[in-house]
């Protein structure tokens, strides 16, 4: 077996079985339809596109992604409401920019996607986290801490969470809805996975309520297409879509990716981006159902985790004695690795948790990345 048969270029050893990188299969990337769609694109007469663009981002895109959002979504989705992004990295970059100043207190859940944490410390911003439950992020935990904090904005990842996979429920949705437009707090919602259930539909897009309480919702095309197009959305009112576009970098450089959203433009309207996604989600929740049985047959009883109905990962809980920054420096040792809980945490709590991803290797590889988890975990039990 070769376990680097299938992956994009990442520095690994040849045998090395890293269970924590989200991103897809080489053989997941649509490499003939982006060629078509890119094909597509470039023989038109208009090439509006490769000029520096609108600022809220390529009119024409932004009409076929409303369209697609809205046959997705319960509500309607107007192309005034969206505004073009790099992907959301940069996305939550600029609303850095835009929202924030260094020491502004930002909200974050216990825990929260790790290289987001990152994001707000490159901003020397103040973290204070918010606890999440089986049912996401803890709203009477969130009132009670607006009783003494004005903080610049709440980041929050309501479906299939990234690192911990669990869903934010419809009412609760309501709920912090509810309390976030009390106190006029903006939401950031990261919503990558939603598109990605592989069981139930998961509620409604927090970008249902946009017209209720100051809110961002964040799209991108990373996990539903190809992470290297740098490509995704923002969703949200049209008073923060004007505001958002009077930044020193819109008025420089103009709309964010024109080029690349016009590819991606011709990929949704041959009909690609639909029957990409029914595939992906396929190929992985076949992968969750093989790499779940292997884990419950490999790993000790006293590893706890839940089968994700969606996105890309699964949060797996060991014993509160052990560290899983050490158990890591053993696993790789066995040629498996995977993330240490502490990464998910602003203040590196979480020391028992690890988050496994299956979204980079096919059925055999993760079998066997199982297998060597579930060994080192043993040998490392006090």
């Amino acid at each position: 077996m070769d376990s680097n048969q299938t992956l994009p270029q990442i520095d690994l050893p040849r045998d090395m079985i890293h269970l924590g990188i989200g991103q897809p299969s080489n053989h997941l990337l649509p490499i003939k339809e982006l060629e078509k769609a890119a094909a597509h694109c470039l023989s038109k007469e208009n090439s509006f596109f490769l000029a520096y663009g609108e600022e809220r981002g390529n009119a024409n895109f932004r009409q076929t992604l409303a369209k697609f959002l809205t046959g997705q979504y319960p509500n309607r989705v107007d192309p005034e409401q969206l505004l073009i992004t790099n992907g959301n990295s940069q996305a939550l970059d600029f609303i850095c920019t835009l929202f924030t100043k260094p020491g502004d207190t930002v909200l974050v859940e216990e825990p929260s996607y790790f290289l987001a944490l990152r994001i707000f410390a490159d901003r020397k911003l103040n973290l204070v986290s918010i606890p999440v439950d089986d049912n996401g992020l803890v709203t009477d935990v969130l009132r009670k801490k607006l009783e003494t904090l004005k903080p610049s904005f709440l980041y929050t990842i309501p479906t299939y969470h990234n690192p911990a996979s669990v869903t934010l429920p419809l009412k609760r949705r309501e709920n912090l809805v509810e309390i976030c437009a009390q106190n006029d707090l903006l939401v950031v919602a990261d919503e990558v996975y939603h598109f990605l259930n592989y069981s139930d539909d998961p509620p409604p897009p927090m970008g249902n309520w946009t017209g209720t309480c100051p809110l961002i919702s964040l799209g991108s095309f990373s996990k539903i297409l190809a992470p290297g197009l740098r490509l995704g959305w923002m969703h949200t009112n049209v008073g923060l879509i004007k505001k958002m576009t009077k930044s020193g970098l819109i008025d420089s450089g103009g709309g964010f990716n024109p080029f690349t959203s016009e590819i991606v433009n011709s990929f949704i309207c041959l009909g690609f981006l639909k029957v990409h996604i029914k595939h992906l989600k396929t190929v992985y929740g076949q992968r969750i159902k093989v790499f779940c049985d292997q884990l419950r047959m490999h790993l000790p009883k006293q590893a706890k985790f839940k089968i994700p109905k969606g996105g890309y990962f699964i949060w797996v809980k060991l014993p509160d004695n052990m560290d899983t920054k050490s158990l890591r420096q053993e696993a790789r040792k066995h040629n498996v690795d995977f993330h240490q809980g502490s990464l998910f945490s602003h203040n590196k709590e979480l020391k028992n948790y690890l988050r496994l991803a299956f979204a980079l290797y096919d059925e055999d590889v993760l079998a066997e990345g199982a297998r060597r988890l579930g060994k080192v975990i043993l040998e490392n039990l006090s």
